[in-house]
């Protein structure tokens, strides 16, 4: 199943149709200005928006249990991602970076030992949401951006590949909902159940991508970005460790260039 995503990721995703319609719509220019070959001068601000993946790592206590319970597997942790990002050129080749992402995944399963009295699976579902996740850090381009042409022209390369990393904060929402077999004095019984807890942990990340350029103003963003995280859960899960918000984040975006 794929995880929905609240109100403000939407708006992001509205936000790279506005971006993409800004780079693309002619201005009111001389024709100098308006060629898609250079700019006046070395851009010193991008806005981007992306989506794509994240793959947990699935690691501690509660992925334990929800693989060795439930017809889980690891391949079910993964999920939607989707954000933006503000960076301000300190140089030509190193960027500082603030971004804001949130997503999440969901998935169904059913106890591997346990059936319903007429011999059906007895069905839960589980759901992680992460977001908002506020990060800064550092992006550092090996190579040059682009060419300076005489003393007026910048030209942007075609393809600039970078490095970065950083730390930040995320929010995070556990929640498992469904049919659960409990047991105790009387016997064993089933009932349907809402577990929900929620938290915040801070996060670390390495990342590696590159910009690949469609116009003077406007570039293709890839980008593999791994996360270290964890958190100790509120609410109605009484786990003794922390929960794993560890991944992977492979990405795809539109950069606008100021």
């Amino acid at each position: 199943m794929t995880p929905s995503l609240s109100r403000p990721w939407t708006r992001l995703a509205l936000m790279a149709s506005v971006l993409l319609g800004a780079a693309l719509t002619p201005q009111a220019a001389p024709v100098a200005a308006q060629s898609p070959d250079f700019l006046f001068r070395e851009p010193r601000l991008g806005l981007s928006v992306r989506t794509g993946l994240f793959f947990y790592r699935g690691s501690g206590q509660f992925f334990d249990l929800t693989r060795s319970q439930f017809t889980a597997s690891s391949g079910d942790f993964r999920g939607t991602d989707l954000g933006a990002e503000l960076s301000i050129a300190l140089n030509s080749n190193l960027d500082l970076i603030a971004g804001l992402d949130g997503g999440g995944f969901s998935t169904t399963h059913a106890y591997r030992d346990w059936q319903e009295t007429d011999g059906s699976d007895i069905l839960q579902s589980t759901r992680i949401r992460q977001g908002p996740s506020i990060q800064f850090g550092l992006k550092g381009y090996p190579l040059a951006r682009g060419e300076s042409l005489g003393n007026f022209a910048w030209a942007p390369a075609r393809f600039a590949p970078y490095l970065g990393g950083g730390v930040g904060y995320t929010s995070f929402e556990l929640r498992q909902w469904g049919d659960f077999v409990y047991e105790d004095a009387d016997g064993i019984w089933i009932t349907r159940d809402d577990l929900i807890g929620d938290g915040g942990s801070a996060l670390g990340f390495a990342m590696a991508g590159a910009d690949i350029a469609l116009r003077n103003n406007l570039a293709l963003s890839l980008e593999a970005r791994h996360q270290w995280s964890e958190g100790d859960l509120r609410g109605a899960f009484r786990l003794t460790e922390p929960l794993d918000l560890t991944g992977l984040r492979m990405t795809v975006g539109l950069t606008l260039r100021f």
